[in-house]
């Protein structure tokens, strides 16, 4: 589902302006190129990403608001010095790039980091209005390094802070701690610089090395999860499926009928052991986990701490007596059954606090996206 086409709208029309503004003037050429892609990579984005804050995200990291702002600065230049061939000499050269400038701190108004990206462009518009010719302005921007501001750096560091915040927010570990070597890289490669900004082509090659050697351990984690996750639900199913109200239960309801209902409900007796029992031994291969090793392994207990776990305390020691039971051609003791039903009949089954956030979670939502996200995401999930 993609993002509300206003909100979606209000964000890249600009930018689409802009576009095709230098497509009706039949501009050509690789950063001309390069503004389409970026551009397609954000309409790309719109569509795939189902929320709004999300998609304001992945613009943010992924730096497109910068890479578009960059081709089009480029493309602009390399229309002036079109004209430049022509005549017009280097006054008419540093009024188009100043008017580049300008344009391009236009386009960053709605950016998070609008303030730190336009001091940069600020700079060199008063260092071009100040009197000195074109050639002067060039030597003084390159002497301050005014170009390398440009490069975007100091929004670079505080996207990776962001990414480091957002990923404290949604309590992942790995994550936290793959951010904190990328800032770490960063920071040191800014401070060898005379101009304390990290090279771009070394940083994305340390950056690269680190997320390789992160992504093992996070898809390692992450099938974990999915492991027991799933092995928690065929135990918690198959119990279920045996409780007097069960074939009433709108859980169990399919829009084909009752009839259907009664079959799934027998598919779910009889196989769901098996199938356990299938996922148990992977679990047990891969891994070198067994059922009982689920509650005290690190990945269960941080979910559990990040309210990611559906279950309540109450559902999950039911899980853990139903265990033994849980194998083919079998049934749970009758007393769990009368056990489960009690605890569904007082709706007890589910954790109160599953899936929601402490307040210290919004804090961090707040410093990366701001409270009118903040109100907006949890007023939409925490109703």
């Amino acid at each position: 589902m993609p993002v509300d086409k206003a909100m979606a709208d209000s964000i890249l029309d600009t930018y689409r302006n802009m576009y095709r503004e230098m497509e009706e003037k039949g501009v050509e050429g690789e950063s001309f190129q390069a503004m389409a892609n970026t551009l397609s990579r954000m309409e790309r984005l719109a569509q795939e990403t189902d929320d709004i804050v999300a998609f304001t995200a992945k613009l943010t990291t992924e730096n497109l608001f910068i890479e578009f702002s960059n081709a089009y600065s480029e493309t602009m230049s390399n229309m002036v010095k079109e004209e430049y061939s022509t005549g017009g000499g280097d006054e008419l050269l540093l009024e188009k790039t100043l008017e580049a400038y300008e344009n391009t701190i236009k386009t960053l108004e709605d950016h998070p980091n609008y303030e730190l990206l336009k001091t940069p462009l600020e700079d060199l518009i008063e260092l071009g209005r100040s009197g000195v010719s074109y050639p002067v302005f060039l030597r003084i921007a390159e002497e301050k390094g005014l170009y390398k501001a440009m490069e975007g750096d100091m929004v670079l560091r505080e996207a990776l802070i962001s990414d480091k915040t957002f990923a404290e927010f949604m309590h992942l570990p790995l994550e936290m701690e793959k951010c904190e070597k990328i800032l770490k890289v960063h920071d040191k490669l800014a401070s060898r610089s005379p101009f304390k900004v990290a090279d771009s082509f070394e940083f994305g090659l340390e950056r690269q090395k680190i997320d390789w050697q992160y992504a093992p351990l996070i898809n390692h984690w992450n099938l974990v999860i999915r492991l027991w996750d799933k092995m928690l639900d065929n135990v918690h199913d198959w119990l279920d499926s045996f409780c007097s109200f069960a074939p009433y239960d709108e859980r169990w309801a399919d829009r084909r009928g009752k009839a259907y209902t009664i079959r799934n409900i027998k598919r779910t007796q009889d196989c769901n052991p098996g199938i356990f029992k299938a996922r148990e031994k992977i679990f047990q291969e891969y891994f070198q986990m067994g059922w009982k090793d689920i509650f005290n392994h690190e990945t269960f207990l941080n979910e559990y701490e990040a309210n990611r776990v559906w279950y309540s305390d109450e559902a999950l020691d039911l899980m853990k007596k139903t265990y033994p039971y849980c194998v083919p051609f079998n049934k749970p003791d009758p007393e769990l059954i009368r056990e489960a039903e009690v605890i569904y009949a007082e709706k007890r089954y589910k954790r109160p606090e599953a899936f929601q956030y402490s307040s210290e979670d919004k804090k961090k939502f707040i410093s990366i996206f701001g409270k009118e996200k903040c109100d907006e995401f949890f007023g939409k999930y925490e109703k």
